[in-house]
């Protein structure tokens, strides 16, 4: 009898670290299922592939992303980070084609789009019609995802280009503004302070010019061709920048809706609304 109470208890005990193992808590796995297992931070070259247009491509140098094709530029990193939002994009359904009737279906056989990742390949295909979902083609298999990115990935190489006439790392030192006599006004950082030279002026008020200056964001950036930067003015303004030897000479136009201040070494022009022009430019009426 001793030994059948014995055994009833080592079995008791069993069960009774059975059931204390089978209701442990879980560890809840913070991995959603993605369209890939290639990270953000792991991606250094993107390209943007469409039907009928030049091949968009950035890289990653260092610590900033930049348009290297159709030409060069500093990128805009805000929409870099929209394109590898693919990547970690909640997926809503995959399943894989069962012949080329299937990826006819979806838009997906022979797909307008693709956007290359490293050496990863995404297809684009059509829109569901029931919750707009995207068709995406990714190693033989369809995925069903959000559309935020397929939008931007038919805009021009410009909607790559950084907004900011001025880079965020670099610091105005000097601004030159010349007019069509040749007459200069100047302003420039002297000991912390700045200095006005041609016209008279308080320094908040040259503060508030240069910091228009060294913050303006552009509402569209354009790609010139030689031939139009030909037929502009000379550069009207010289911005020297701190560590940068050379500086840099822009061209300001206007139309009768916008301000366009043209980088002729990069053949790109910037589109500002025209309220900015008296922003950017000092009040140089004297009482």
């Amino acid at each position: 009898m001793k030994s059948s109470y014995l055994t009833n208890l080592v079995l008791l005990i069993v069960v009774l670290a059975l059931l204390w193992l089978s209701q442990r808590e879980q560890p809840v796995s913070d991995q959603t299922p993605t369209i890939s297992s290639l990270s953000a931070l792991d991606v250094s070259a993107i390209e943007i592939a469409q039907t009928n247009k030049p091949m968009i491509k950035l890289a990653r140098q260092h610590d900033a992303w930049m348009l290297t094709a159709p030409f060069d530029a500093q990128a805009n990193q805000t929409r870099i980070n929209l394109l590898l939002s693919l990547l970690s994009a909640p997926i809503y359904g995959h399943f894989q084609p069962m012949d080329q009737a299937s990826l006819d279906q979806f838009g997906l056989s022979k797909p307008e789009t693709t956007l290359t990742f490293n050496d990863q390949h995404f297809y684009f295909g059509g829109v569901e019609t029931l919750n707009k979902r995207r068709y995406v083609l990714h190693k033989e298999v369809i995925y069903l995802l959000d559309d935020n990115v397929a939008p931007l990935l038919r805009a021009s190489a410009g909607s790559f280009v950084d907004n900011r006439l001025i880079a965020e790392q670099n610091t105005i030192t000097q601004l030159t503004i010349s007019d069509l006599s040749d007459n200069e006004i100047s302003l420039s950082l002297q000991d912390g302070h700045w200095q006005s030279s041609g016209f008279q002026s308080n320094t908040d008020q040259l503060k508030s010019v240069i910091d228009s200056w060294q913050m303006a964001y552009a509402m569209q950036v354009r790609y010139l061709d030689k031939q139009t930067i030909s037929t502009l003015p000379a550069p009207q303004i010289r911005i020297s920048l701190e560590n940068r030897a050379e500086p840099l000479e822009l061209i300001m136009t206007e139309t009768a809706q916008s301000l366009q201040i043209v980088n002729p070494a990069l053949q790109l022009q910037y589109d500002f609304p025209l309220a900015l022009k008296k922003q950017l430019l000092p009040n140089t009426d004297t009482e």
